[in-house]
C-alpha cells in the first residue's frame, strides 16, 4: 500500500482507527458562498453550495449540518425566529429557475447588478429581491399544468400549507407580515398565495437535489428543530400557548443575566399525547425529518424542562432572571400558577440550590422520568419513522443539564455539546473538557453563539489562560513525560502548533462526534453572532467565493487548521500510529 493517500481517504481512515463516526461542517444557509447569480444572500443549492460540499466531502468531512431552514420576518433575519413548517424563500437558487424558464435571464442580470456590494448578507436587499423575482417566475407557471401537480403532490406532505399561504395573501394584501397591525379582516390576494405555493415545492425541490448530491458524495445533511416559535406560527396556532408567561433562557455559565427570548409556551393542558400542541409539535418534526438525515435540537430544556417568567413584569430582563421552571415549581410563592403543572413535589427540590440550578430537582420516580421524557420519545418516534438514526441527534446541552433532562437524555442514550475553548482546564470534572466526554457526545471548538477561534486565541495568546492551555494540551497529547516536556514550552512559543494542537484535541477524547463551526475551519475573526444583542452584522458572515484559496491562504499563514496534521498528531496521542498500518496512515496525513 502507498504510504501517500488522497486526502478525504486518509482523513476518513483516520477517523476510523480514532473511533470518530462523525465529523460534520455547521454552516447556516445564508453563509454559502456567492454564485454568480447572487443577490446579497447564501444558499446550499447554488452552484458555488454544490461546490463547497464537494469540497467538504474532499477535505474527509461526514456530513454538513445546516441552519434552520424557515421563512425569516422582514425585520429579523435570525434563523432561529423563523418558521418551523414553511421554508424560505430565499433559499432558493436563482439561476436553476432562468434554465427552467421560469424566470427571464434578463430580471436576474439586473438584480445581481443592484445588489449592495461587500462580501456579507445583503438582507434587505434579498428579502425584498428574492420575493419579486418568485412572484415573476410564480406568474408564469400560473396555467402550468405540471406546476398544478406538483403542487398537488406537495399538499400531501404539508396539511399546514393553505393556511400559511391565506397568511402570505393578507400580508401581501396589508404590506406587512406583523398581524398585531393587521385591519380586522384584510382582503387576501390570490397571487401572493400562488407565489408562496410555488416557492414552496422550488425550495423543496432544490433542497432534495442538493441532499442527493451530499448522499453521493458520502455526506449526511442535518437540520435544526429551533426552540423558538416564529411570529407567524404565533398567529397560526395561537389557541395552543400558555397566557401569561414567556419562554426564555435562565441565569447561566453560559449567559450570566440570562436572556428574555420572549417566545411562546406551549400550554401544558394541550402537549399531552394527541392534544393540539402535541400534535403542532409531531408537524415540527415531520417537517424536517422528511428532508433531512438527523437533527440539531436547539436549547432541548425548553422540551423538557423549559425556564418561564410572567410577561406581566414591565422588564423582562428582570422578569426571566426571576422567572422558574415549568414543571419544576410546585410551591413558589412568586409563580402560584405554575404549581397546576408541576411534575415535582415539594420534597424532591433542594431548596439550597437557585431555581434554574442543575440540582434543584434531587431526585425523580420512574413516572415522573416517563412525563418529562415524553417530547424526547416523541423526537426518537418520528426519527425513526423516517429511517433516521438516533446517533445522528446533536442535543444542545450547554453549561446546564437540569436533572430532568438529564434523565430524559439517559433514557435514550442521547449526548450533549462539549465546548472546549469554554473548558476550564483547570477544573478536571468541567463539562466542557474533552476527557469529560462521552462517546455520544458532540464536540466542537465554538459555535454560532460563540467568539471564533481565532479571535478567542488572539485574546488567550501571551496570558496565563495560554500557558494553562499549553500545559493541558501537552498532557492531553504527548505520549510520555519527556515528550510533554518538550511539547508544552513548543505549544507555548508556536501558536501554529498551538493551533493544531487545539484541533487535535478535538479527536483525541471518548466522543465519537466532531462538529465544526465554519468560521473556525476558515480561521475567521469575524464574530458570527452576539447572542441577546441586535447588531446589523449578526447572521450575515459568509463563505468566500473563492473558498478554496481562501482556506488554503489561512492555512499556509497558520490562522487556519490542516485538519490531515491534527489527526496525525491525535492518532500519535493515542498511540494508534505504532503498528506498520498506523505508521503509513501518518505519513500520509503529514503529507496531505
Amino acid at each position: 500500500m502507498s504510504s501517500t493517500r488522497p486526502p478525504q481517504q486518509a482523513v476518513r481512515a483516520a477517523l476510523e482507527r480514532l473511533g470518530i463516526e462523525r465529523l460534520v461542517l455547521s454552516i447556516h444557509q445564508a453563509s454559502f458562498p456567492p454564485s454568480a447569480d447572487d443577490i446579497g444572500r447564501g444558499t446550499p443549492y447554488s452552484e458555488k453550495g454544490w461546490a463547497l460540499i464537494e469540497w467538504l466531502a474532499g477535505l474527509g468531512f461526514t456530513g454538513v449540518a445546516l441552519g434552520p431552514a424557515g421563512i425569516t420576518s422582514r425585520a429579523n433575519p435570525s434563523p432561529y425566529d423563523a418558521t418551523a413548517l414553511s421554508r424560505n424563500p430565499l433559499h432558493i437558487a436563482l439561476r436553476p429557475l432562468c434554465e427552467q424558464g421560469l424566470l427571464d435571464d434578463r430580471l436576474l442580470a439586473a438584480a445581481v447588478t443592484k445588489r449592495p456590494s461587500g462580501g456579507r448578507e445583503a438582507y434587505d436587499y434579498a428579502w425584498v429581491t428574492q420575493r419579486r423575482l418568485l412572484a415573476a417566475a410564480a406568474a408564469r407557471s400560473r396555467d402550468d399544468a405540471a406546476m398544478a401537480a406538483r403542487l398537488a403532490q406537495l399538499h400531501q406532505t404539508t396539511p399546514w400549507l393553505e393556511a400559511e399561504a391565506e397568511y402570505e395573501a393578507r400580508a401581501d394584501a396589508v404590506g406587512h407580515d406583523d398581524w398585531r397591525h393587521w385591519p380586522s379582516a384584510p382582503p387576501p390576494h390570490s397571487d401572493a398565495a400562488w407565489s408562496f405555493l410555488v416557492s414552496q415545492r422550488l425550495v423543496r425541490e432544490q433542497h432534495a437535489a442538493f441532499r442527493s448530491q451530499a448522499h453521493r458524495l458520502g455526506l449526511h445533511v442535518y437540520g435544526d428543530l429551533a426552540i423558538g416559535t416564529s411570529h407567524r406560527e404565533q398567529f397560526l396556532f395561537r389557541d395552543l400557548f400558555l397566557t401569561g408567561y414567556a419562554m426564555g433562557a435562565p441565569p447561566s455559565r453560559t449567559n450570566p443575566a440570562g436572556q428574555p427570548w420572549g417566545y411562546p409556551v406551549l400550554d401544558p393542558a394541550k402537549l399531552a399525547p394527541g392534544g393540539g400542541a402535541w400534535r403542532y409539535a409531531a408537524m415540527r418534526l415531520d417537517a424536517i425529518l422528511q428532508d433531512h438525515d438527523g437533527l440539531r435540537i436547539d436549547h432541548p430544556h425548553g422540551w423538557v424542562c423549559p425556564w418561564v417568567y410572567r410577561t406581566d413584569d414591565p422588564d423582562p430582563l428582570h422578569a426571566v432572571q426571576h422567572g422558574a421552571r415549568l414543571y419544576e415549581s410546585p410551591d413558589l410563592p412568586d409563580h402560584p400558577a405554575l404549581a397546576a403543572y408541576a411534575r415535582v413535589r415539594g420534597d424532591q427540590i433542594d431548596r439550597s440550590q437557585p431555581r434554574h440550578a442543575d440540582h434543584w430537582v434531587r431526585d425523580l420516580e420512574p413516572a415522573q422520568i416517563d412525563q418529562y421524557a415524553r417530547t424526547f420519545d416523541l423526537i426518537i418516534q418520528r426519527l425513526q419513522t423516517s429511517q433516521g438514526d438516533p446517533r445522528d441527534l446533536m442535543v444542545e446541552v450547554l453549561s446546564t443539564c437540569p436533572r430532568p433532562l438529564g434523565d430524559a437524555l439517559a433514557r435514550h442514550a442521547l449526548g450533549r455539546f462539549r465546548v472546549l475553548q469554554k473548558a476550564d482546564v483547570k477544573d478536571p470534572r468541567d463539562p466542557y473538557r474533552s476527557d469529560t466526554a462521552r462517546p455520544q457526545d458532540w464536540i466542537m471548538l465554538g459555535n454560532h453563539d460563540t467568539p471564533p477561534l481565532r479571535a478567542v486565541l488572539d485574546h488567550w495568546h501571551g496570558t496565563d489562560e495560554w500557558a494553562r492551555r499549553s500545559a493541558y494540551l501537552a498532557a492531553r497529547l504527548a505520549v510520555s513525560a519527556e515528550e510533554r516536556r518538550l511539547l508544552e514550552p513548543r505549544l507555548a512559543d508556536d501558536p501554529a502548533a498551538f493551533l493544531t494542537a487545539i484541533f487535535a484535541d478535538l479527536f483525541c477524547g471518548p466522543a465519537r462526534n466532531v462538529l465544526i463551526f465554519w468560521p473556525d475551519l476558515f480561521g475567521l475573526r469575524e464574530v458570527y453572532n452576539r447572542p441577546g444583542v441586535v447588531d446589523q452584522d449578526n447572521w450575515s458572515l459568509r463563505v468566500p467565493a473563492a473558498f478554496e484559496r481562501a482556506y488554503q491562504d489561512a492555512r499556509d499563514r497558520s490562522e487556519a487548521p490542516n485538519l490531515a496534521l491534527a489527526l496525525a498528531w491525535a492518532l500519535r496521542a493515542k498511540r494508534l500510529d505504532q503498528d506498520a498500518e498506523g505508521q503509513r496512515l501518518s505519513t500520509s496525513l503529514r503529507r496531505c
